[in-house]
């Protein structure tokens, strides 16, 4: 004769107020990123505040910048990025009267540490060497360069925990002399 099987013993009981015994694993807690938590701790640079129409005055003494466009910093991967446009003079093109003559654009980005944005620097060095009128720029750093091309002369270089580009245009003034001046600008930093 067989005897019944009682399943009473499998089944989960509770009491009265107790939730069910689970048997998934509790939920990890979040990691946190240290280096994305430093960089939304800091206070990032405003590049407008960085490089102001006084330092421009410096080594543009006979021009009159004004902001043209300003980025305020916004977290942007693993840095802070933030932007300012001066524009200088217009109207000696025939063609183009409300196109400005001088044109400098600042770029900044900062990282948590100064290591970060060394590293970073150095991937894109390495890989500005084939562009266009790339120079190194000893004077500034060891490894800032420049790049030059028709109408405009841009200098990169790490200042601090900020990887900096300092675009300097317009269409009359050669471009060792627009070089020699964005170098004028970084020293004034």
């Amino acid at each position: 004769m067989l005897r019944p099987i009682s399943i009473l013993p499998l089944i989960a009981t509770t009491t009265a107020g107790s939730p069910p015994a689970s048997t998934a694993p509790a939920p990890a807690a979040p990691t946190v990123d240290p280096e994305l938590a430093r960089l939304q701790a800091m206070t990032p640079v405003d590049a407008c505040a960085w490089l102001t129409p006084e330092k421009l005055k410096t080594v543009y003494p006979d021009l009159e910048f004004v902001v043209h466009q300003h980025i305020a910093p916004q977290l942007s991967g693993y840095a802070w990025d933030t932007r300012c446009t001066y524009w200088a003079g217009v109207g000696t093109i025939e063609f183009a009267k409300d196109v400005p003559t001088h044109t400098i654009e600042f770029f900044v980005a900062t990282s948590a540490t100064a290591d970060a944005a060394r590293a970073r620097f150095t991937s894109r060095r390495e890989g500005a060497q084939s562009a266009t009128g790339y120079q190194p720029q000893p004077e500034l750093a060891a490894d800032a360069y420049a790049t030059t091309n028709t109408g405009v002369a841009s200098l990169y270089f790490v200042h601090g925990q900020s990887e900096v580009q300092i675009n300097v245009s317009d269409l009359s003034t050669p471009n060792d002399e627009k070089l020699r001046r964005a170098v004028a600008l970084a020293q004034a930093l």
